[in-house]
């Protein structure tokens, strides 16, 4: 029996690193399109949808057998409707044997037949639409769309923002990554943790770099005391009540500054906040702020929504507190 050398060991070391990196990535990818399966069944129930789907039974079914086959009554008209849908996880993602074979022949039958990329906003869109309203008037689709979808928000929001959280908030990071966290400009992000993080926590390829800087800066700054992420609170709670004086935390002008501010100039005023409310342990629902400064400049509607979420939140705490 021969000798390792020392160099044959280090390189069957880099092989089982590299394995076990793709290994992690597989599985973080095959967890998303069991989410998005997930997703797609509870909504279709919701509506009434009875769905077909048991993954123990690929051979009996057929090989290729689509995600997605349900059918129902619909609500208004009374007439019976079917869908039928294969579920990918991107646009990397390819057909598997014989599923081109079953979309196409339940599309001749003329019975709806979709593909959809779980993170694609115009394909969820898409889904939620047809599952609420009917397939009435949806063309079916029995090809792989490669378009990128160009959402800077992943479709596995709450999974990634979790993931975040905890990576920042737990012992995956040293105190002195930490630290460069909440050195960092947001605009301008400097540190390897901030890269580490934004490599191994799902977040889309399209991503806004300044915004997520900013998520993972203020997040880092205001679990310097305490745990930052408190899901029971609402951020313009927070905003009002601080750490519980019976004066407002954060005033009113204050509040309307911010609530009124865009682009550049809101994301000053809110790394300024996360540094005042760190200081003082103040926490609130991260979920809730990473859904708001990702939305703002991108769906306004959703940005609208979140700050008169905050402003009645604050108002709320204002009147309990009056």
């Amino acid at each position: 029996m021969t000798e390792q050398q020392p160099e044959d060991i280090a390189t069957e070391s880099v092989v089982r690193a590299d394995d076990a990196v793709q290994g992690e990535q597989s599985q973080r990818d095959s967890d998303r399109e069991w989410f998005f399966n997930l997703e797609v069944h509870e909504e279709a129930v919701r509506h009434g949808w009875r769905p077909f789907h048991h993954d123990g039974l690929r051979v009996v079914r057929g090989r290729g057998f689509p995600d997605v086959a349900m059918f129902r009554q619909h609500p208004e008209t009374g007439q019976f409707e079917m869908l039928v849908a294969e579920l990918k996880r991107d646009e990397y993602s390819e057909f598997g044997e014989g599923q081109e074979d079953w979309l196409e022949a339940f599309k001749q039958m003329g019975i709806t037949t979709k593909v959809w990329l779980g993170n694609n906003q115009d394909h969820r869109h898409e889904m939620y639409s047809i599952i609420e309203n009917g397939t009435s008037g949806h063309e079916s689709v029995t090809r792989l769309d490669t378009q990128v979808s160009t959402s800077p928000i992943p479709f596995d929001f709450s999974v990634v923002m979790g993931n975040t959280i905890e990576s920042i908030e737990g012992k995956e990071i040293t105190t002195g990554d930490k630290s460069q966290l909440r050195r960092m400009a947001p605009a301008n992000p400097d540190s390897a943790a901030f890269w580490r993080i934004m490599s191994q926590r799902g977040i889309s390829r399209n991503a806004d770099i300044k915004k997520w800087g900013l998520i993972i800066h203020g997040i880092a700054l205001m679990s310097h005391n305490s745990a930052a992420h408190n899901p029971g609170i609402r951020i313009g709670r927070a905003l009002y009540e601080g750490n519980g004086n019976n004066m407002p935390f954060y005033s009113n002008d204050r509040l309307a500054t911010l609530l009124s501010a865009r682009g550049d100039t809101l994301r000053r005023l809110l790394a300024r906040l996360f540094r005042m409310l760190g200081t003082h342990g103040c926490a609130f629902n991260w979920r809730d702020m990473a859904w708001f400064i990702l939305n703002e400049g991108y769906n306004e509607e959703r940005a609208d929504q979140a700050k008169i979420e905050i402003a009645r939140a604050y108002y709320q705490a204002e009147r309990r507190n009056s």
